[in-house]
């Protein structure tokens, strides 16, 4: 994806949103990614999890909201304060409200 950019980052799982978009988690954080006319995947938006100022959390059954430390894009452009991702089924955002649990736990010490 993107030449590589995100070759570092530790996969976790991902859930498609629609034909084109998906969530992905990493052990880091959360990608936003869409798949172009050609298969290319481009990161849209993305989070590291040391930047969400709440859990996430849903709302109106299938509506995952991500709060997100301040962000300002451009002089010309509004703040952002974070994501609300909608899905097709209540479940399909339960399930990866679970999964961003998961990845957020640390990982047992060998």
């Amino acid at each position: 994806m993107e030449n590589g950019r995100f070759a570092k980052y530790k996969y976790f799982t991902h859930v498609m949103i629609n034909k084109t978009d998906m969530l992905m988690i990493t052990k880091s954080g959360v990608l936003f990614v869409t798949k172009g006319t050609f298969g290319q995947l481009t990161c849209e938006w993305q989070y590291n999890f040391d930047e969400f100022t709440k859990e996430p959390f849903i709302v109106h059954g299938r509506r995952l909201r991500i709060e997100a430390k301040e962000r300002v894009k451009s002089v010309f452009h509004a703040k952002e304060f974070g994501k609300i991702i909608n899905f097709k089924t209540p479940e399909d955002a339960r399930w990866i409200l679970t999964k961003l649990e998961e990845a957020r736990e640390p990982s047992p010490s060998l």
